[in-house]
């Protein structure tokens, strides 16, 4: 027998019914009905659980007094830019390749985000071993991440480091 997967307004349903919930399983029903890919302005929310969901008013003001207190700043996207690298001082032949290599290794950091929130499809896996089985695939493309970002900070480190030198 299948079970159905639980609906968004069952999931927020959840955190306004339980008083005693943990904040991690909060988050991941949190993030799972308002994705962290989007900023969400608290009106924006408001308006999902009044109108899609249809919690009342007072269910909706308890849900973002939760949210403001608790979720927010542990769901909202991260807002920050990784800056390039000056290369006023660097060889322009290498300008192409430190830009490629930085933006290859901003991408990576994005696809290691996009990775943390597949485990919200869990609820969507047909039983415990193929759950399992998909966790253990995606710690294994973390430490593939891992190690070519390393392999592009040792080689950004190099260029940039070159550089240094040969304009001594």
């Amino acid at each position: 027998m299948k079970l159905r997967p639980p609906t968004d307004a069952e999931k927020i349903g959840r955190i306004l019914v339980e008083k005693e919930m943990p904040i991690q399983e909060m988050i991941t029903l949190w993030t799972d009905v308002f994705p962290t890919l989007v900023i969400w302005s608290t009106e924006e929310i408001r308006q999902h659980l009044t109108e899609l969901f249809e919690f009342s008013e007072e269910e909706s003001d308890t849900l973002i007094e939760k949210y403001e207190n608790l979720l927010q700043s542990k769901v909202s996207p991260s807002k920050e830019m990784t800056s390039l690298p000056n290369l006023d001082k660097i060889n322009p032949d290498l300008h192409p390749i430190i830009n490629t290599l930085w933006e290859a290794n901003s991408f990576l950091k994005r696809a290691e985000k996009c990775l943390d929130h597949s485990e919200l499809l869990r609820y969507f896996y047909e039983g415990p071993e193929n759950f399992e089985k998909t966790q253990f695939e995606k710690d294994d493309i973390k430490i593939q991440i891992q190690k070519v970002k390393d392999s592009i900070n040792k080689k950004l480190t190099n260029y940039l480091d070159h550089s240094k030198e040969v304009a001594l």
